[in-house]
């Protein structure tokens, strides 16, 4: 058996930050990082990657980005973890003790129980391997249909679309993008699709995949609808892979592995974070989903900090994100106002459409944004984001960081702000104080 400081299960970028930050460090300490996929996508990058204009390897994360920084890489399959003895074991028989454990083990795509679902023209969005597959059927289709109308749904149904696929979004909710996205901007997001020649059927269930003699598929849905298609992509959401660390009897939920707030798990020195470990809210404190990388990046910093003995607690997740859909970017950190109304809080939001540069100006846009306050102590819980250009990110993290530090109405009255005729609103607009200003009159 080989003695380790640090063991690392995963090689995600939660698994990669943390070597990076005991590489930072310089305590010497040795590191094993043990991953079962031989090169790493670039997950959220992955849609982008079906049209094949680039080279698969650009979607790769290489593996330099653990090995220069100090840790041993070893590409296996971990099949036991005892906490007591503190080792663990791989497929290949190679045995392992740790000071410190670490799950990133991730998350894998939901592959629903729908009969048929195991024919060959279906794909989920997550490895290099489904990426290779997925550009080699996508290149050959006419027809695809697209299972799940959140980001990475309506990022694969445009890209296929630019390929010239007929691409249509089947959505069980009644309306796509619903987990991160405020009613009132759905709408413009849901023509844009179709003015780009996207088909949406929300409200609508899949039933059964068909095999056709043409080695095509039909899609049948409950309302009797059968969709002909060439290719099927399941984007229909995440599991956390919590089995190995509950077999270990370390404790879990239907959410990931649980962790306190300095991500150690019910076991001694075994932490866990990133898409496999359970998240809590940075605004209600209670468990929450959040499988975005940024995420594993925070939950990962702590982890390191802790285990080099620097007390550090997370604060729980602001799940900030955004997305680019046709010629419109979108996105939200904290609450929607129906997140804050279902865990019972009493919210107030404001509603404002700004310009995005002076009127005059050549190729102007209009930004819209939504704030929610929590009515009791007119704190910012929530805030969100649509606009005709490529630069939503920037305002999600600045509510983000609002968010974080306890920001109020009052604060985004009188914050201070630049301008300029081609980068911004005129001085008297700002998309922050008139949409705080909307919430006030509600007051």
């Amino acid at each position: 058996m080989q003695q380790r400081d640090v063991i690392i299960i995963g090689g995600g970028p939660a698994g990669r930050t943390i070597v990076h930050n005991l590489h930072q460090a310089g305590r010497n300490l040795s590191v094993t990082l043990i991953k079962d996929e031989k090169i790493n996508a670039n997950r959220c990058a992955v849609p982008y990657g079906i049209s094949g204009q680039k080279p698969i390897e650009k979607f790769q994360v290489p593996n330099s980005l653990i090995t220069d920084f100090g840790a041993e890489l070893v590409v296996d399959r971990v099949t036991a973890v005892d906490v007591a003895s503190r080792r663990v074991r791989t497929g290949q028989g190679l045995e392992f003790g740790y000071r410190h454990l670490v799950f990133a083990t991730g998350a894998r795509p939901v592959i629903p129980p729908i009969p048929g679902v195991e024919a060959p023209v279906i794909f989920a969005v997550r490895s290099i391997d489904d990426l290779a597959r997925l550009r080699q059927q996508a290149a050959k289709s006419r027809r695809a249909v697209v299972i799940g109308g959140g980001y990475i749904g309506v990022e694969v149904a445009v890209v296929l679309r630019q390929m010239g696929v007929e691409v249509t979004i089947v959505e069980m909710l009644p309306q796509i993008l619903m987990a991160t996205t405020e009613p009132e901007f759905i709408a413009k997001v849901t023509d844009t699709l179709g003015q780009n020649g996207i088909r949406i059927l929300a409200d609508q269930k899949v039933v059964a995949f068909q095999t056709r003699s043409d080695n095509g598929l039909d899609v049948m849905l409950e309302s009797g609808l059968a969709l002909p298609a060439d290719l099927v992509v399941l984007a229909v959401g995440v599991i956390p892979n919590t089995e190995l660390a509950a077999a270990a009897g370390i404790l879990t939920s239907r959410l990931g592995i649980r962790v306190d707030d300095t991500m150690r798990t019910s076991a001694e020195d075994v932490y866990a974070c990133g898409d496999c470990a359970e998240k809590r809210s940075f605004v209600t404190g209670a468990p929450t989903r959040g499988e975005f990388g940024t995420n594993a990046v925070f939950m990962a910093k702590i982890v390191a900090q802790n285990i080099l003995g620097n007390t550090r607690r997370f604060p729980g997740v602001i799940n900030a994100n955004a997305a680019a859909i046709c010629d419109l970017s979108l996105g939200s950190a904290g609450l929607t106002e129906k997140m804050a109304r279902d865990a019972g809080i009493d919210a107030v939001a404001g509603l404002s459409t700004v310009l995005d540069k002076y009127p005059m100006m050549d190729h102007v846009g209009s930004i819209d944004t939504k704030l929610v306050f929590k009515r009791e102590n007119r704190k910012l819980i929530g805030g969100s984001f649509l606009r005709a250009d490529s630069c939503t990110a920037q305002n999600v993290d600045f509510i983000s960081l609002a968010i974080q530090m306890g920001a109020t109405i009052d604060d985004l009255m009188d914050y201070q702000y630049a301008t300029h005729p081609e980068l911004a609103a005129k001085p008297s607009d700002n998309i922050y104080t008139f949409a705080a200003k909307d919430a006030l009159s509600k007051l």
